[in-house]
């Protein structure tokens, strides 16, 4: 029996609760009291009166340095944002005020509405901001694998060497990016590679000059002249006796060449 109360309590609860919603859906553009769909109020101003069975709602304006910047049911209006140092837009009836502050100065909460003087940070640091509403900043070390080489500058990222296909030769810190190049080893490597095209040129260009102070004498042995062949030997001893103190095969072969 209990619990048939309890289901019948539920299902009650949740009945009213669906035909209250649903009304207050039919409404539309407006709100719903005591089963009356009541007028909002548009920007700029603010609930009077609620309305009844017999009238509407009644609206009034906002008052100086209040504001309503949409339809609503609301009795009052918003207090308008003071600013501490610059207003880059006045308070209106409809629009709250914009804040900023002035030059070396930061805000210091979410609507600018306070400011602090900023802090100088050193090379290796940077300001950090603390807090969500309201917040402060301060000067912080650089993370890990970050560098600001500058006063009052940013932590940014360290050169990875490897990741442009370069040696480190000087790793970083937090005040200095890190320096890439080509350690010795590599230009001995290259000073090996320049070597072996060298000795390649080398061979060719000894070949080469061979070939061509050989062909003069392949056309010597393929040109000379028979009748050069047939001189008796007389004429050649003395001829190479009277030319040139050179061995009988030498003189013979000069012979022929002259022939």
């Amino acid at each position: 029996m209990d619990t048939q109360y309890i289901h019948m309590t539920v299902i009650c609860l949740l009945y009213f609760w669906t035909m209250a919603l649903a009304a207050d859906q039919q409404c539309n553009d407006s709100y719903e009291k005591d089963g009356k769909c009541c007028e909002l109020c548009p920007p700029g101003k603010f609930v009077k009166k609620q309305c009844t069975a017999s009238t509407q709602t009644d609206c009034g304006d906002c008052p100086v340095g209040f504001y309503s910047d949409s339809n609503d049911r609301f009795e009052d209006c918003q207090p308008c944002l003071k600013c501490q140092h610059v207003y880059t837009r006045m308070c209106t009836s409809t629009a709250n005020a914009n804040c900023s502050c002035g030059s070396g100065f930061l805000c210091s909460d979410h609507v600018c509405s306070k400011c602090e003087k900023e802090n100088k940070c050193r090379k290796g640091e940077e300001l950090k901001r603390t807090g969500s509403r309201e917040y402060t900043w301060k000067c912080v070390p650089c993370p890990n694998n970050t560098y600001s080489d500058t006063e009052h500058g940013h932590c940014k990222l360290l050169t990875q060497c490897g990741a442009h296909g370069l040696d480190v030769i000087f790793p970083g810190n937090k005040t200095h990016n890190s320096k890439c190049g080509i350690h010795a080893t590599g230009r001995k490597e290259d000073g090996s590679s320049i070597q072996l095209i060298l000795a390649i040129g080398s061979f060719f260009f000894t070949g080469t000059l061979l070939v061509f102070l050989t062909q003069p004498c392949i056309r010597i042995i393929r040109h000379k002249k028979p009748k050069a062949m047939n001189c008796p030997a007389t004429s050649i001893s003395i001829a190479s006796s009277d030319i040139c103190p050179l061995s009988k095969e030498e003189c013979g072969g000069l012979l022929i060449q002259q022939a």
